[in-house]
């Protein structure tokens, strides 16, 4: 009788830790952008603002962030979720902005206009090499309506960034759940441009929406430290 009663109270034990586990957010958010996160989310200002008044030095000055950073491209996979009935023709847009370092001085290029000091700050910029072991991003599209979700890892402890930034057609919201589905942080302010900073209480997997307010697609990158 004593050893039901023992492993019975155990296993309630147990029971409540798991549910305690559960509920408890995996994540806190910072108080304020890592350096990280605030570098690529004005490397993503730079690219909008380039490419809206059509000039070279904004877009350099983007490139020149992301090697300071050592930056690099990375694939990632993604799940769609179940979009809001919206129905456009999205396939005839094209989209207007480069998102690699490649395109993006390519653009510059064509921006400067044989401006001799432009052409010279553009090579330099292609020739730098960033540090190892920066950042990581991703190019991709979410289609009007829609929500793209990625599964991406971090580490307890450490500050983890999210930078996302569009091609300026339609409102991006993002939003960081851990893996029981507790909302960790968010941006959803009017614009295509979010980041967030956030510390996991332990190593695991964090869910990352990006949701498309508008009825075209939005291309966009999604960064992370």
């Amino acid at each position: 009788m004593f050893k039901k009663v023992f492993f019975a109270a155990i296993a309630s034990v147990l029971c409540l830790t798991v549910s305690a586990q559960e509920k408890t957010p995996a994540a806190v958010p910072s108080k304020g952008l890592s350096e990280t996160a605030e570098l690529l989310n004005m490397a993503g200002q730079l690219v909008r603002y380039g490419y809206d008044t059509k000039t070279a030095l904004p877009l350099i000055q983007a490139v020149e962030i992301y090697n300071r950073l050592g930056a690099a491209p990375q694939e990632m996979t993604k799940a769609e979720s179940a979009g809001q009935g919206v129905k456009v023709a999205e396939d005839a847009k094209t989209s207007s902005m480069g998102h690699t370092p490649q395109q993006l001085l390519a653009d510059a290029t064509t921006f400067a206009e044989g401006d001799k000091n432009l052409l010279a700050l553009i090579q330099d910029a292609g020739n730098t090499r960033g540090r190892v072991n920066g950042p990581v991003y991703h190019v991709d599209r979410v289609r009007a309506g829609e929500t793209d979700v990625y599964t991406l890892s971090f580490r307890g402890g450490e500050e983890a960034s999210i930078v996302v930034y569009g091609d300026g057609d339609t409102d991006l919201d993002l939003y960081v759940y851990d893996e029981n589905d507790n909302l960790i942080e968010y941006d959803n302010d009017s614009t295509d441009l979010c980041a967030v900073s956030f510390y996991p209480r332990w190593t695991g997997p964090f869910k990352i929406h990006i949701r498309n307010l508008g009825h075209v697609y939005n291309e966009y990158v999604l960064a992370t430290n």
